[in-house]
C-alpha cells in the first residue's frame, strides 16, 4: 500500500464508521514502518470536525435529558500514547490498537443517541439495532455508516491583538461563559507562541479542573463527572507529545468544548469562599508553605473522613490539614488511598464500577496540574477532588447490592502461595482475561508478599485489562494508576495496585469480545 492510498483509505474508513477497516489499515501502515505519531495525527486531524456536539446534554423528544460525551477518541490516544511508552516496543502497541479500534466508533455521538448514525453508543448504549423501525430501513448501527456524519462546529480563525495576559484572562471567560468561538480563537491565538505553551497548558487544565458538578447524587445528566479536566490533560499531553505545530485538529477537538453546556462551577466557587475565608493572609501561598508530610495515622484519619463524612466532614478535614501545614499533594495522596480502599472493601456490584473510576482520573489531573505548574488558587482544588471521591462513596451506597458479586479471593490464597514466582504474571494474565476477580485478587496479594517488583505486575495489569474494547476509559485509568502509583507518598502504594486489579478483573465490560485484541496478536504480536 502505498503512503498516499494508505493514509486516503484511513481517513474514509474513519469517517465511515467502519472501524474494523480503519484498525486494519491504520496497523498496516504501522507495520510498514509510517510514524506512529503521524498516524496518531492523521486520525485526530480526521475525526476533529465529526465529534462536535452542540452540548454536554440533549433535550430528548421524551421530555427526558441525556448525556452527549464526544472525547473519548482523544481520551483514548492520550491514554494509549502514555501506556506505549510504559508497555514495551510490542506490547505497547496494544492500547494503540484498542484506541483506532475505538476512533469510528465515537464519531458523531450527537446523532447516535438518536439512532442516526453508527457506532458504540447507537449500538451497544442505545440499542439502536433492535428498534423494529430502524431495521425497517436496514440501518447496521455496526456500521459503515450510510451517510456522512455531521459538522456542529465550524473551525475558527485564531485571534490575535493585544497582550498575551490579556488574551489568557478573556480565554477564560469566555470558556466559564460558554462563548464557545472566542475561547477557541483566543486559544489558536496563543498557540501559536512558544513562549506562551507554558502558561496556556497551564491555562486550560485550570479551567478544565474548576468545572465540576458538586454531586452526582440526584442529578442525573446534569453532571460533567470530570470531563472537563480529563479533556484539559489529554490535549496538553498529546499536544507535546505530537508536536504543537501539528496538533490543529487535536485544539479543534478540545478547545471548543470546554464552554458547552453544562457548565458547573457551583462547587469550585464553595471551595473558593472557604479557602479564602479561612486563610485571609496566607491562602495564595498554601502550595509554598505547607511542606509537612502526613503520618500513617493522620493518613488513615483523612481515608476515615472521606470514607464515611458528609461533604460538610469533608470540607472542613482538608481545611485541617491545611491549617497543620500539611503539604497540598500529601492531602493528595491519602485521598487518593482512600478511592482505593473504597474500590477494594466497598465496591461490590459489577455495574457500578463505570462513574466512580472518574474520580480517580480526576484526582490525576488534580495532581499532575500540582506537581507541574504554580497557580495561587491550587489548594482549592483538594477540596474538590475529595468531595468527588466522598460523593462517589456515597452514591455506590445507593447502588442495588447484589449478593452474587460477593468476592472470595481468600479461598484461593493458598493456591496462589503455592505457585512459583515466574508463574504469577502470566497467571495474573489470564486470570484478569476470564474476569476471574477472585484468583487475580488472590494472585496480586502472593505476588505483592514476596517481591518488591512492582513496576512488571503494573504493566501486566495495563496490558490484561487493555485487551477488551470499546472503553477507552480502561486505557485511562491504566494510566491514571500508574502515575498515581509512581507519584504517592503515603507509604501505602500498594493499596493502589490491589484496587487497580480488583477494577480490571470485576468491573462489567462494554464488550467481551476481542476483535481488536486480535489484531494486534496477528499484527504485533504472533510467537
Amino acid at each position: 500500500m502505498t503512503e498516499q492510498r494508505g493514509y486516503q483509505a484511513l481517513r474514509e474508513a474513519i469517517v465511515s464508521a467502519d472501524y474494523r477497516s480503519a484498525t486494519a489499515t491504520f496497523v498496516e501502515l504501522l507495520r510498514d514502518e509510517e510514524p506512529l505519531k503521524k498516524l496518531v495525527t492523521a486520525s485526530v486531524d480526521t475525526t476533529a470536525p465529526y465529534i462536535q456536539a452542540p452540548a454536554h446534554i440533549m433535550s430528548r423528544p421524551d421530555g427526558g435529558v441525556q448525556t452527549v460525551n464526544y472525547d473519548h477518541t482523544v481520551l483514548g490516544w492520550r491514554a494509549s500514547m502514555q501506556l506505549a511508552h510504559r508497555l514495551g516496543e510490542r506490547g505497547g502497541l496494544l492500547p494503540i490498537t484498542q484506541a483506532i479500534w475505538y476512533v469510528p466508533q465515537g464519531l458523531n455521538p450527537w446523532d447516535q443517541v438518536l439512532c442516526r448514525f453508527p457506532g458504540h453508543y447507537a449500538r451497544d448504549k442505545f440499542k439502536c439495532d433492535s428498534r423494529e423501525e430502524e431495521r425497517a430501513q436496514g440501518h447496521n448501527f455496526d456500521g459503515p455508516a450510510w451517510e456522512t456524519p455531521q459538522v456542529r462546529f465550524e473551525d475558527c480563525d485564531p485571534i490575535r491583538g493585544g497582550s498575551s495576559s490579556a488574551r489568557l484572562h478573556d480565554m477564560a471567560a469566555a470558556i466559564r461563559q460558554g462563548d464557545r468561538a472566542d475561547g477557541y480563537g483566543l486559544f489558536l491565538g496563543l498557540a501559536d507562541d512558544p513562549e506562551q505553551r507554558t502558561a496556556l497548558k497551564e491555562a486550560m487544565l485550570f479551567a478544565g479542573i474548576i468545572d465540576l458538578q458538586e454531586s452526582i447524587i440526584d442529578r442525573r445528566e446534569y453532571q460533567n463527572i470530570g470531563h472537563k479536566a480529563l479533556r484539559a490533560r489529554a490535549m496538553v499531553d498529546l499536544a507535546d507529545d505530537l508536536g504543537w505545530e501539528n496538533a490543529h485538529g487535536l485544539f479543534y477537538t478540545v478547545v471548543p468544548d470546554m464552554g458547552t453546556t453544562p457548565r458547573l462551577h457551583a462547587l469550585w466557587t464553595q471551595a473558593s469562599s472557604v479557602v479564602e475565608t479561612q486563610f485571609r493572609q496566607n491562602w495564595q501561598t498554601l502550595k509554598q508553605d505547607n511542606r509537612a508530610p502526613l503520618t500513617p495515622r493522620e493518613v488513615e484519619e483523612t481515608v476515615d473522613v472521606v470514607l464515611w463524612g458528609l461533604p460538610s466532614d469533608v470540607v472542613a478535614h482538608i481545611s485541617q490539614r491545611l491549617r497543620e501545614g500539611k503539604a497540598l499533594l500529601a492531602i493528595g495522596d491519602a485521598i487518593v488511598v482512600a478511592f482505593c480502599r473504597f474500590i477494594i472493601d466497598q465496591l461490590e456490584n459489577r455495574a457500578a464500577y463505570f462513574i466512580p473510576g472518574h474520580a480517580l482520573d480526576y484526582c490525576n489531573v488534580v495532581h499532575h496540574w500540582i506537581r507541574t505548574y504554580d497557580n495561587p488558587h491550587q489548594a482549592k482544588a483538594l477540596y474538590m477532588e475529595a468531595v468527588f471521591v466522598n460523593d462517589m462513596v456515597r452514591a455506590d451506597r445507593l447502588f442495588p447490592r447484589d449478593p452474587e458479586n460477593e468476592l472470595r479471593p481468600d479461598e484461593h490464597a493458598a493456591w496462589a502461595e503455592a505457585l512459583p514466582l515466574r508463574d504469577l504474571l502470566p497467571t495474573i494474565d489470564a486470570a484478569i482475561t476470564d474476569l476471574d476477580a477472585d484468583r487475580a485478587i488472590a494472585l496480586v496479594d502472593a505476588y505483592l508478599a514476596r517481591t518488591e517488583e512492582r513496576q512488571r505486575l503494573l504493566a501486566t495489569i495495563a496490558f490484561s485489562v487493555c485487551k477488551f474494547q470499546n472503553d477507552p476509559h480502561i486505557q485511562r485509568n491504566c494510566i491514571s494508576t500508574m502515575e498515581e502509583f509512581t507519584e504517592n507518598r503515603s507509604g501505602q502504594r500498594d493499596t493502589i495496585i490491589r484496587a487497580a486489579t480488583k477494577y480490571a478483573s470485576h468491573a462489567t465490560k462494554r464488550s467481551l469480545d476481542f476483535g481488536a485484541y486480535d489484531i494486534f496478536r496477528t499484527s504485533f504480536a504472533a510467537g
